[in-house]
C-alpha cells in the first residue's frame, strides 16, 4: 500500500513539472548519471539550424533521438561532452542538401564536444525537415528525458541598410549606425504635405526618393545590409561557392558559362606564366578545356583594392595559350606581371562545365621569375554551387550601371542569425571607388522549396570621408575646444591633431585627441594648452588611417 502511494505521488510531481524536466536522475543523492535539456522546446524555421542544449551530469556521453510526430523521420545521435562542462549544444541542420553528407547535418558547438549520427531514416525526399513537432529524447542506460523541436515555415520580410564604423561589432538588427528607409521617408513626406500635395505628387516624390541611395557611407566605413529572409541558415552552413578557387556563374552540369578563378599570393612575385589544372587528382575537367583560346578570356588581371574588379588588366601581355586533354591550361606572358602581396589575380573565361555534380579539385600555379605561388581548391557543380552563396541563393554588390565584380564576394562578409535580423551582408567601402552601388539578394529555384523566392535590392553610395570644423575662434582660456561635423559613421573614431606655436618662436606643442563620432555626426575634443589659447598660432587637422580628412584649419 505504501509503495503504491509513493508511485502515485511521484507521477503527480513529474506532471506538474512539465513535459521536459531539467534533469532525470536516480533518487538517491544524484550520484548516478543525469541528463536533461536546457529548454523545454526549441523552435526553428524550415531550412535553418536548430541548437538543442543538452545537460549532462555524472556522465560525458548520452544518446539523442529525434522523432517526427508521425514517425516518418527518425534520427539517433551519440553525443559526448569533451570538456566536462556538463553541456553539449547540438546543431541540427533542417536543410537536407542532396550533395551533402548526412552526418554533417548534426554537429556539436565547441571543438571539444562531438555529435555523431548513428542512424537516420525518412519517409520523404523533401530537401528540408517537414514542418511540425519533433520529439527529442536524451538518454543514458539509466535515465531519459523528453523535449520538443518545432519546425515552422520560414518568413520573408523586408531589407534595410545602415552604415557602421570599421570596428563595429555585428548588429543585424541595426541598433548601431545611420539607417535610412526611403519608402518610409517618402510616405512621411507625403503625410506632412497633406492637402498641399496630390496623390500624383506624392507618388513622384516616393519614386524620386526610392531611386536615390538609402545611405551614404564614407570610404573606410562599412555598409551593412540586412535581408530578413528565413530558412537560409542550412544553405549558409557550407562555404560560399563564390569564394572557391574557381566559381562557375552557372553551376549546372554541362552548362556553357563563365568560370572565375581568384588567387591571392601571400608574397609578391613577378609572374611569367599561369597554369590552371582542372584534372588534379583525377578530377573531371571541363568538356572543352582542351579548346581554350585567348578569345575565351573575358577578364584577366590584378585586383589591387579588394573590391573584386580587375584594376590592372594584363590581357595585352598574353603571349601564348597551351592546353592539354588532361585539364591543364597554361598562359604565358611577354613580360613579367607583378602581383603584389595580398593582391588578387583574377581570370574570368568562357567554359563549359563537365557533366558532373559536386566538388571537383582544381589547382592554380603562378610561375614567377624567382618565386612560385601555388593554390589548391575546388570548383562546385550542381545545385550546391548555384548562386554566390549556393543552392540558388545569390548575393552580390553591383555598380550603378549594373556592372558586377568579377569576384562577387571579394569585399563582402556575410553573417546569418534568424533571431537577430536574418542574412546580413557587410561591404567594406575601403575597397570601393566613390559612386553609387546596390547590394542585391535573389533566391532562385535551386533554393530549398520552403525558402521564400525573393529579389531584394538596397542602394548605397560611397563618398570620400570628410570633417568640417565648425568654430575656429579661440579665447584666453588655456582649454581649446574643437568641434566638427563629419560624414563618418556614428561610433567611428578620428584623430584630431592640434599644432600650437607661439608667434615669437617660444612654446611649440603638438597634441592629439581620439574622438568618437556621436549619433548626430559631430565630434568634440578638448585640448589643454597650459597657456591662453589666444597666445598661439593654431592649426587643426583630422586624420583617419594616417590620411588627412579635415583641415588644416587655422585657429586664431
Amino acid at each position: 500500500m505504501h509503495t503504491r502511494l509513493a508511485l502515485v505521488a511521484a507521477v503527480l510531481l513529474v506532471g506538474l513539472a512539465g513535459v521536459a524536466a531539467p534533469f532525470a536522475a536516480p533518487a538517491a543523492a544524484q550520484s548516478g548519471p543525469a541528463v536533461g535539456f536546457g529548454d523545454g522546446q526549441t523552435t526553428v524555421a524550415q531550412g535553418d539550424v536548430a541548437t538543442v542544449d543538452l545537460q549532462l551530469r555524472n556522465t560525458d556521453q548520452a544518446t539523442l533521438r529525434i522523432r517526427s510526430s508521425d514517425q516518418r523521420y527518425r534520427a539517433t545521435l551519440r553525443v559526448r561532452d569533451g570538456d566536462d562542462d556538463g553541456t553539449v549544444r547540438v546543431r541540427v541542420n533542417t536543410f537536407r542538401g542532396a550533395d551533402g553528407d548526412a552526418a554533417d547535418r548534426f554537429t556539436a558547438e565547441g571543438d571539444a564536444d562531438t555529435a555523431r549520427l548513428l542512424a537516420e531514416s525518412s519517409g520523404t525526399d523533401a530537401s528540408t525537415f517537414d514542418t511540425g513537432r519533433y520529439n527529442l529524447i536524451v538518454s543514458t542506460a539509466e535515465t531519459s528525458v523528453a523535449s520538443v523541436l518545432r519546425v515552422d515555415a520560414p518568413d520573408a520580410g523586408d531589407s534595410d541598410t545602415s552604415v557602421v564604423g570599421p570596428d563595429a561589432t555585428p548588429q543585424p538588427d541595426n541598433q548601431t549606425g545611420a539607417e535610412a528607409d526611403p519608402e518610409t521617408d517618402a510616405e512621411e513626406t507625403a503625410r506632412e504635405d497633406g492637402n498641399a500635395a496630390t496623390d500624383e505628387t506624392a507618388a513622384a516624390d516616393a519614386a524620386d526618393t526610392a531611386a536615390s541611395p538609402a545611405v551614404s557611407a564614407a570610404r573606410g566605413d562599412r555598409v551593412r545590409t540586412r535581408f530578413s529572409v528565413g530558412g537560409l541558415g542550412g544553405v549558409l552552413e557550407s562555404p560560399a561557392p563564390a569564394r572557391n578557387l574557381v566559381y562557375p556563374a552557372d553551376s549546372a552540369p554541362g552548362a556553357q558559362t563563365t568560370h572565375t578563378m581568384q588567387t591571392t599570393p601571400t608574397d609578391s612575385l613577378s609572374m611569367r606564366s599561369l597554369t590552371i589544372d582542372y584534372g588534379v587528382d583525377d578530377s573531371t575537367p571541363p568538356a572543352s578545356v582542351h579548346q581554350f583560346s585567348r578569345s575565351d578570356i573575358e577578364a584577366i588581371g590584378v585586383d589591387e583594392t579588394g573590391d573584386g574588379y580587375v584594376d590592372r588588366s594584363v590581357g595585352i601581355a598574353i603571349q601564348n595559350v597551351r592546353t592539354s586533354t588532361d585539364g591543364r591550361v597554361t598562359l604565358t606572358f611577354d613580360r613579367s606581371i607583378t602581383v603584389s602581396e595580398n593582391h588578387t589575380f583574377l581570370l574570368a573565361s568562357a567554359t563549359q562545365n563537365p557533366d558532373v555534380t559536386g566538388a571537383e579539385d582544381v589547382s592554380v600555379t603562378l610561375h614567377g621569375d624567382q618565386t612560385t605561388h601555388r593554390d589548391r581548391g575546388t570548383v562546385l557543380y550542381g545545385p550546391a554551387g548555384q548562386g554566390t552563396l549556393g543552392y540558388g541563393v545569390d548575393l552580390r554588390p553591383t555598380a550603378a550601371d549594373g556592372d558586377a565584380p568579377t569576384a562577387p564576394l571579394a569585399a563582402v562578409e556575410t553573417t546569418y542569425d534568424p533571431d537577430d535580423g536574418g542574412l546580413v551582408a557587410t561591404a567594406d567601402t575601403d575597397a570601393f571607388e566613390t559612386g553609387e552601388y546596390a547590394m542585391t539578394l535573389a533566391v532562385g529555384e535551386a533554393a530549398p522549396e520552403p525558402v521564400p523566392r525573393v529579389s531584394l535590392r538596397e542602394r548605397f553610395a560611397v563618398v570620400e570621408p570628410s570633417v568640417e570644423f565648425t568654430d575656429s575662434s579661440v579665447g584666453d582660456d588655456p582649454l581649446l575646444s574643437v568641434t566638427a561635423d563629419t560624414n563618418l559613421a556614428p561610433g567611428g573614431s578620428v584623430i584630431v591633431r592640434v599644432e600650437a606655436e607661439e608667434p615669437n618662436g617660444g612654446i611649440s606643442q603638438v597634441l592629439n585627441c581620439v574622438a568618437t563620432v556621436d549619433a548626430d555626426g559631430t565630434i568634440t575634443c578638448a585640448f589643454d594648452l597650459q597657456n591662453p589659447a589666444s597666445d598661439f598660432d593654431i592649426e587643426v587637422t583630422a586624420q583617419r588611417d594616417d590620411a588627412v580628412i579635415g583641415g588644416p584649419v587655422e585657429y586664431n
